[in-house]
């Protein structure tokens, strides 16, 4: 019994003391905040996100919804529509926007 007692005491002690590193990497740890409020440990991946999201976000707005236009940043309406809500159910509907998808490849990768 006297065993089972330590073991149990090692064991919780270990698991503090883990905890407690754990807690005080957190604490330390330096982080960039975007201003739509994405967090990164690095400057270079917020800046990185910054472009993109200042070149994407009319994308995204209520306002391209809203609006009439039948494109936006040259992107067919319905395949924001289907980007951001509805989805692409079948390979057809894939195959369709095949041009669009690699056109939203190059806007996020340059």
């Amino acid at each position: 019994m006297d065993i089972t007692l330590i073991a149990i005491a090692i064991f919780i002690l270990v698991a503090i003391v883990f905890l407690g590193l754990y807690l005080f990497k957190s604490i330390n740890k330096k982080s960039f905040t975007a201003e739509d409020g994405s967090v990164f440990d690095n400057e270079s991946d917020l800046d990185v996100y910054n472009k993109l999201y200042e070149k994407t976000k009319p994308l995204f707005s209520s306002d391209a919804e809203k609006g009439s236009a039948q494109s936006i940043l040259g992107f067919e309406k319905s395949f924001i529509t289907n980007l951001s809500s509805e989805g692409f159910p079948d390979l057809k509907t894939l195959v369709k926007y095949r041009k669009q998808f690699k056109s939203l490849s190059d806007l996020i990768n340059t």
